[in-house]
Order: structure tokens, then sequence, then C-alpha cells
């Protein structure tokens, strides 16, 4: 019931956004675990991915430079919104910027329920394999990529959504 509530929102609220497509051409596969360090939380927090096993987490590298990632991040909110905390994290990691830019931007996002994270060294993308934006991770609730996006298209979204919608379902099943 809540896959069919997330699969309507947001193909309402976010007609004709820009969203991933998939790329299999990374260091890090499907099936695989990710990186355990996300970074710190614009409180301080330190963030791991296996702080959120039985979560979905959802990992997302972005720029405010990229219109793209402009579009994904109120996608992942209604996400976030809709599936509640308890099932679904995400964390927005801002790629090489500014600390001041980062901050600017979360001013923007004051009301967003995502985790802000910012990586202006590069380093969590390093260990990730991200050499740019917007770059997707879908992890499951057992710590490893489900799904693997990079770049955007509008046809993409019903199957992002499907993708998680189909994790949420597992997840209940289990």
């Amino acid at each position: 019931m809540i896959a069919r509530y997330i699969v309507s929102a947001l193909l309402l609220l976010m007609a004709g956004a820009v969203v991933a497509e998939e790329d299999t051409d990374t260091g890090i596969e499907v099936g695989q675990r990710p990186p355990d360090y996300l970074g710190r939380a614009h409180g301080g927090e330190k963030l791991y991915v296996t702080d959120s096993e039985g979560q979905i987490l959802i990992a997302t590298f972005w720029a405010t430079w990229c219109a793209p990632c402009l579009k994904e991040l109120p996608v992942l909110n209604a996400i976030q919104k809709k599936a509640g905390s308890n099932r679904v994290r995400v964390v927005a990691i801002n790629l090489k910027e500014p600390r001041k830019q980062f901050r600017k931007a979360l001013r923007a996002f004051k009301d967003y329920e995502i985790t802000f994270v910012h990586d202006e060294r590069g380093a969590i993308a390093r260990r990730f394999d991200v050499e740019g934006v917007p770059n997707m991770f879908i992890i499951d609730v057992d710590g490893r990529i489900a799904f693997h996006h990079v770049g955007y298209s509008d046809s993409a979204l019903k199957k992002i959504v499907g993708e998680i919608n189909s994790l949420l379902v597992k997840n209940q099943l289990q």
C-alpha cells in the first residue's frame, strides 16, 4: 500500500523531473558492500552505511551547479517523507564545493528531511569511485548496493521508484 503511495505521489509531484539512468561502468558493483563511511552530517554526526542496516539507504552525490542534481533532491526528499525515516534514509553528499556554497545550499534545503554531507575534497566520492554528478547508490537493508544510477533522463523516474518500492516490499516480507 505504501509502495503505491510513493509511486503515485512522486509521479504527480515530479512529472517531467529529470532522473537517473543506470550505469554499469564503475568500480563498485551492484551486489557488493559499499565503503562504510559516508562523511559527517551537517550537525557533525559521523554517518556510516552500517548504521542504516535494516533501512534502505539512498546515497547520492550532487553539486549546486548540477541542474539534474537539483531536480533529483526534491524527488529524494519526497521519497524520504513518504516512506518514513525508519524505512528509508537519504544521504545527499555534496561533492567538491567550497563550504560557503554548501552552507548556502543548506539554507535553501532547510525544510528537507534528507541528511546532507559535505565532501569538499572528494575523499568519500573516491571511495565510491564517483567521478561526476549526479550519482546515486540505492543500498538494500542488508547493506549491499541494490541499484546504481549515474546521469539522468525523464523516463527513469518510474524505474527508480519501482526499484525502491521493490526493496520496501521485500523488506516487509522478511
